[in-house]
């Protein structure tokens, strides 16, 4: 009874002081722009992951025997094609992946763009421009066949050509990208509420209109950024976005730890718990830095680097979420078997989306929400898997994930894809038996509880 008590009080105290603020948060106009910005993202990172898939096939040809079998041969086959042509099929990967830093600031701007009721495209196209200004300033460059022993420096000078360099427009400009994205649209609806503006005369057509209001914000945007990276170059020697990594370095390694996985899976899954989705609140924070770190590691990959990061986006996706949120693949298996009647039918009906890592039905169904048994487990079970596959992870038994596979494949071939090796679909079955396991015996004790109240219905109905 003490316990239940104290339970009861718990659950008390995150309905009513944490729901509400964690509800704030996530409706908060800058973490719902941030948010929705990089999702829109997201299509491009799977087109870039393809490109990645195509480049390097799950097969080290050092590794293999003097007589290889026929799988063996095709994935050799694979592997010579892709060295052979790998600028070619990297080229969507250039386009996408990239250069993803830039369209995350158009759609940040976008997006804070609507909230504010304002020019979305006024806003993407001001946080474009700004963005490119700041984090890729052309510059001349002369290429490497064109010059011979015998030229001069002035003669070589005149064969320069502008380029944009592309060093901050992938991972490393992911969060100057979010920053120019915010800023130029406030500076914007700075001006628009001082009525700071070139308003045309009636009669204008409103697409000429609405460009001409853009023109004071885009000159103020531009060239106080462009002022402000001359400043970073003359007193640090960097780029804007250098300047901000450097800066964010040690949350980036808070989140990319075993700790980092732990902690930000339970706090997703103790707000699902009072009923708020925990993925889409923390996800606003937490999923700027699991992209970057993606994207990282897809560049590193390509360099022939060893991969920096280890929690990702898809790294959260397969071997944190396995089912859903919580974690509850394992548990829709055990419902399936259940000698309740009650949850074997809610086991039958969260079978497939629980396969594709969708499970409501189980969490509204069950229900998982403020159900004081299988509090433990829900909560907690997430960031344990975390904190396994880091640590094998680390430990180089399985490769890190590089490529970004839609978070509704299926957990073994989700997982497969993101790390083309063959050790990660076996640590999402291992991981399965672990949340079997733990979920076990807290249902167990739900099941007895659900028998007992059929029996009683069923009694009551009978007499």
């Amino acid at each position: 009874m003490k316990q239940m008590n104290i339970f009861k009080n718990f659950s008390q105290f995150l309905e009513v002081k944490i729901g509400p603020m964690a509800a704030s948060f996530a409706n908060q106009k800058h973490i719902l722009a941030v948010r929705n910005g990089v999702i829109a993202a997201v299509p491009l990172t799977i087109v870039g992951g393809i490109s990645l898939i195509m480049a390097f096939p799950p097969i080290d040809p050092t590794r293999v025997s003097d007589n290889p079998n026929i799988f063996t041969q095709m994935l050799l086959m694979w592997h010579s094609w892709a060295s052979a042509n790998m600028a070619t099929i990297l080229a969507p990967f250039n386009m996408t992946m990239g250069i993803m830093s830039l369209f995350v600031a158009m759609a940040v701007g976008y997006n804070l763009s609507i909230s504010y009721k304002m020019n979305p495209l006024s806003g993407a196209m001001t946080a474009a421009t700004t963005f490119l200004l700041v984090a890729a300033p052309s510059q001349s460059v002369v290429v490497l066949s064109k010059i011979n022993d015998s030229m001069s420096y002035p003669l070589i000078k005149k064969l320069g050509q502008d380029a944009l360099p592309l060093k901050f427009m992938d991972a490393k400009g992911m969060f100057t990208a979010i920053l120019v994205g915010l800023l130029v649209v406030e500076i914007a609806r700075w001006l628009k509420q001082r009525n700071i503006v070139i308003k045309m005369p009636k009669g204008v057509p409103p697409a000429v209109a609405s460009s001409f209001e853009l023109l004071i914000p885009l000159i103020i945007c531009v060239f106080g950024f462009h002022i402000i990276s001359l400043l970073c170059e003359s007193n640090f020697g960097m780029l804007i976005p250098e300047v901000i990594m450097k800066s964010l370095a040690p949350f980036v390694g808070a989140v990319d730890s075993a700790g980092g996985t732990f902690v930000i899976a339970t706090m997703m899954n103790l707000l699902w718990f009072i009923g708020l989705h925990g993925p889409a609140i923390i996800g606003g924070v937490s999923r700027p830095f699991l992209d970057s770190n993606l994207l990282a590691n897809a560049s590193d990959k390509i360099a022939g680097l060893p991969l920096e990061h280890i929690y990702t986006t898809p790294f959260q996706d397969f071997y944190m979420q396995l089912g859903g949120s919580g974690a509850t693949l394992a548990l829709v298996f055990m419902l399936l078997w259940s000698k309740s009647k009650q949850l074997k039918g809610i086991g039958r009906i969260g079978l497939l989306p629980g396969l594709f890592n969708i499970n409501e039905p189980i969490i509204f169904g069950l229900p998982l929400i403020f159900n004081p048994i299988l509090f433990l487990p829900f909560v907690f079970v997430q960031g344990i898997n975390g904190v396994i596959a880091y640590t094998v992870t680390e430990m180089g038994i399985v490769g890190g994930t590089f490529v970004t596979a839609p978070w509704t494949t299926p957990a073994p071939i989700g997982a497969f894809l993101s790390t083309m090796d063959w050790h990660a679909a076996a640590l999402i079955l291992c991981l399965i038996v672990i949340d079997f396991v733990l979920y076990y015996p807290f249902f167990k004790i739900y099941e007895r509880q659900c028998i007992k109240q059929e029996a009683e219905g069923s009694d009551e109905v009978s007499k």
